[in-house]
């Protein structure tokens, strides 16, 4: 951010300690949080037909995809700007972080809501709102997600497990599963419409909470310290790494757009209960992940060896807690998808090879922040955009023969090969470092 001496006085927190403090709420996080969202998708698929629960899955990627290209990655880059200041307790400069991103965000989710409603209407004609996808509804909490997103790194940043956390992975699909359900006995039924609003009243409450977390935690300043904008420097870092992680979304999200358009409009959602198991794998890489990125940049400002002892640790505890999950998925397939319904359990070779992608793309995660945070954002860019590429072109060919299982195989192909580059790259750019 600009004042790389003062980053450089920056205490490192202990690897080990740090991780015996934030694993037990972590492990509790990816759990907890896994087995909330499960509920809520099982509960979405009972109240609603595989149709509408396929348009409303496709719908909250949009808003998950939406929600992070608004910030152009100031939720990607929040913990190697922020953990210096923290750590310094220069908070001045940690709200001027979040009041630039904050900003921007408000500013382009405005024309993402412009741009997607007037598309509607022109698809649609402007008499029947209704009757729109529901993308057109969970555009307007394209904001309400790109806020609680960035409120929730910046509690990560200041090691604030707990509040950053919690909310999200536990309460948020909680709260909106209760909602669903209330709204549903209420009025004998519930549509796809009706579950986006109620989702984003239940987004608006979360991002409240978190927001008033911060201030109680006098985290950041409201008076304006302009000598700590650095929105230059910010968007370099911050840009590639939200490139990265929006292809890295895009080629879940992909798949379900491509399957919408050239197969069997129920696959969808027997895709997406699929999708929703094999994403544990995901939730235990994010949660590992979100750890180690708070203590990677101190270790590298500290020197490599440091940031090597780092990286290597936190490998090893990824890979041992990766590689037990997805045994676990793959036996398990059928039971877990009979949850969602005896029509799901169609899709366990999906869900099979939808655990074999995740594994790989999980297992090359640390090796991607590595890149990141050692100026090398743009080369994890390039081959991410690779990917989606490949995956696209497989989608094409492979879904109007196989269906969802094309897709899934079109995932497994392109995200295995992109793992393989990554952690290689990294393996090549520390040995030449050393």
């Amino acid at each position: 951010m600009g004042e790389g001496g003062a980053e450089r006085t920056t205490r490192v927190p202990e690897l080990g300690d740090h991780l015996r403090r934030g694993g037990l709420v972590a492990a509790a996080l990816a759990a907890g949080g896994f087995g909330a969202d499960y509920a809520l998708n099982i509960g979405l698929s009972r109240l609603l037909d595989a149709h509408s629960y396929g348009d409303y899955r496709v719908a909250r990627e949009f808003a998950a995809f939406a929600g992070v290209a608004v910030l152009l990655g100031g939720d990607r880059a929040a913990a190697k700007a922020l953990a210096g200041p923290f750590g310094r307790r220069d908070l001045a400069a940690v709200w001027e972080y979040l009041r630039f991103y904050l900003g921007l965000a408000a500013g382009l989710s405005v024309a993402v809501i412009a741009i997607v409603w007037a598309a509607a209407f022109f698809h649609l004609g402007p008499s029947d709102p209704d009757d729109h996808h529901a993308i057109a509804w969970m555009a307007v909490g394209v904001p309400l997600v790109a806020g609680g997103a960035l409120i929730s790194r910046a509690l990560q940043s200041a090691h604030r497990l707990a509040l950053a956390g919690l909310p999200w992975r536990i309460g948020f699909p909680l709260l909106k599963l209760g909602l669903l359900a209330g709204w549903a006995f209420a009025l004998g039924e519930l549509t796809v419409h009706e579950a986006v609003v109620l989702a984003l009243v239940a987004t608006a409450a979360v991002t409240a909470l978190q927001w008033l977390a911060l201030v109680r935690l006098e985290l950041p300043r409201l008076e304006r310290a302009p000598s700590q904008r650095h929105p230059r420097q910010w968007l370099v870092t911050s840009m590639p790494m939200m490139g990265a992680f929006l292809v890295a979304l895009g080629l879940g999200q992909s798949d379900l757009y491509f399957l919408e358009a050239l197969g069997d409009e129920k696959e969808v959602g027997h895709y997406a209960a699929a999708s929703t198991s094999a994403h544990f794998l995901v939730v235990v890489q994010a949660t590992i992940v979100g750890l180690v990125a708070t203590v990677l940049q101190p270790a590298l400002d500290q020197g490599r060896a440091q940031a090597l002892d780092v990286y290597r640790r936190s490998q090893r505890m990824l890979v041992l807690a990766l590689v037990p999950s997805a045994v676990v998925l793959i036996v398990a397939a059928r039971p877990i998808l009979e949850l969602f319904g005896s029509g799901f359990t169609d899709a366990v070779p999906v869900m099979n090879l939808l655990v074999l992608a995740n594994l790989a793309w999980a297992v090359a995660a640390l090796a991607m922040l590595w890149l990141q945070y050692t100026d090398r954002a743009g080369f994890v860019l390039a081959v991410t955009g690779v990917t989606l590429a490949v995956d696209s072109l497989l989608n094409l060919v492979l879904i109007p023969r196989f269906g969802m299982q094309g897709a899934a195989a079109s995932t497994l192909i392109s995200v295995s090969l992109a793992a393989a580059v990554i952690v290689w790259m990294r393996r090549r750019h520390a040995d030449r470092a050393a």
